[in-house]
């Protein structure tokens, strides 16, 4: 008798347990969508407001939030709350640049991907890096993936220029590799 009800209150024990760890695993998938989804930007008559900090001299009538981490209104352009002074707000749109092969981006630990603050991001007027302008050519640029793009005159690795490097024979390979017609390339950097 006493080997039957030590089976059933180990039964009961670990149907107790797989109901707590799903309950836990349950929460934590409803949790996440809410930390994806958080809004960096919030205004109102008060003000306009970068992560609850006041953004000075922002025009509260006239902002939009544009998603990644970029905002504007009359007056200014802002990135990660800051204001990005090379930018016209009249003429300002995204143009998020698409993958051109979704397999072949680089899987490193120290880029990632889906993480929009490492995308570059071509507007109107200038090509955009985290936050810095990185070139004036937004019609030519081409994100070419692996954390490399080009435009007519340059070749940049996560938003720094490879010194040297033939834009018209410029390729990437995989796995952070690419070549010109006369070097091959690391991570951006020339492999000697």
């Amino acid at each position: 008798m006493k080997g039957k009800n030590m089976k059933k209150m180990n039964f009961t024990s670990l149907r107790c347990s797989v109901i707590l760890l799903f309950a836990a695993f349950t929460l934590t998938l409803s949790a996440q969508p809410e930390q994806q989804n958080k809004k960096l930007y919030s205004f109102n008559r008060q003000g306009v407001y970068y992560e609850r900090q006041p953004i000075r001299d922002a025009d509260y009538r006239t902002f939009v939030d544009l998603g990644f981490g970029y905002a504007k209104d009359r007056y200014n352009v802002y990135y990660m709350g800051r204001i990005l002074p090379y930018v016209d707000p009249y003429t300002f749109s995204l143009r998020i640049a698409v993958k051109p092969y979704p397999d072949d981006y680089s899987m490193d630990d120290d880029y990632d991907d889906d993480d929009d603050y490492y995308r570059y991001i071509i507007t109107n007027n200038a090509v955009i890096y985290r936050g810095n302008k990185i070139s004036d050519s937004p019609r030519s640029f081409k994100d070419l993936g692996w954390g490399y793009g080009k435009d007519s005159f340059n070749v940049y690795y996560k938003g720094k220029k490879i010194d040297g490097a033939f834009t018209s024979t410029f390729r990437v390979l995989e796995n952070g590799y690419a070549e010109d017609t006369f070097e091959s390339y690391y991570k951006g950097k020339k492999i000697k």
